[in-house]
């Protein structure tokens, strides 16, 4: 492990953030021919605690070892968010978050990266009341729009549907496929097998799936999970079929006290930090 003290980030203007120390924690250097060959750089910002990050992701727009090879990617593509979940299980104590960034592998002559630059965005929800909404009860609310200030405030729309309305979406789907098969020639006892055939596939739900109309506009919806009794976060994961959503829960199935919590990004609770290091030395 590696802990060099190498630079200084600034937050941009508009933030007006002071200056955040960074250190380079962890230097993972695979440099094999396999599938898993990578370098991984892990930083460490000494002055962040860890819980006030929800997530975070490192932008690099320059990476060079000392014989002057490349080191981005560009088939991996611009990193995302991902959730931070180190941390230390005493709630009393607040380690400093680390970011992590993915390279390709240096030359094997390479003994250290040469440069190093772009930015860091931390997504820090404690910076804008409007980041979290959490919806109490929210199964009890189908069959129409979910109600928050913060989902208002980020033009983000969830309604879960109702029995009656996954009928009629079921419905209206069949009548498009009928419509659909009739136009080009299907009939009788082949137009009513492929309808059925359809019926039994759209909009596929298992027990304790949810079906919810979902609009986000503006692409603020970072992630969705809910709570249940004890106070427990029961991740969610979400797939799209006919222009709806289905909730999924991979532990037991919502129950009617369960909240829904939506953790969204907004221009006050994301920041990013340029930063630049220099002769980062390789294992």
């Amino acid at each position: 492990m590696r802990k060099l003290a190498l630079l200084a980030l600034f937050a941009l203007p508009l933030l007006a953030q002071p200056k955040v120390d960074v250190t380079v924690k962890q230097v993972n250097d695979r440099r094999t021919n396999g599938s898993f060959s990578q370098l991984m750089i892990t930083l460490e910002l000494p002055k962040v605690p860890s819980p006030d990050v929800a997530a975070s992701r490192v932008l690099v727009s320059t990476a060079v070892d000392d014989t002057g090879r490349n080191l981005i990617d560009t088939e991996r593509g611009e990193a995302e968010l991902e959730a931070n979940r180190s941390g230390s299980m005493d709630p009393k104590e607040k380690p400093p978050v680390t970011v992590s960034m993915t390279l390709k592998n240096p030359d094997r002559k390479a003994v250290a990266v040469k440069q190093i630059a772009g930015e860091i965005e931390l997504f820090m929800p404690s910076k804008d009341p409007n980041s979290v909404a959490e919806i109490p009860k929210f199964l009890s609310q189908a069959g129409k729009p979910l109600s928050h200030r913060a989902l208002k405030a980020n033009g983000v729309e969830i309604a879960p549907l109702s029995a009656a309305q996954i009928a009629a979406e079921r419905k209206r789907l069949s009548d498009i496929k009928r419509k659909e098969a009739t136009e080009a020639g299907m009939t009788g006892e082949d137009l009513e097998n492929y309808v059925k055939t359809f019926e039994g596939m759209q909009l596929n739900v298992e027990p304790g799936d949810v079906l919810v109309r979902l609009k986000d506009p503006n692409k603020r919806i970072q992630d969705m999970s809910y709570i249940d009794g004890k106070g427990e976060v029961q991740h969610l994961s979400q797939r799209e079929d006919e222009g709806l959503y289905i909730f999924s829960t991979w532990g037991e199935k919502p129950q009617a006290d369960w909240k829904l919590r939506v953790s969204m990004k907004t221009p006050k609770n994301l920041a990013r930090y340029p930063f630049t290091l220099s002769n980062v030395p390789l294992p």
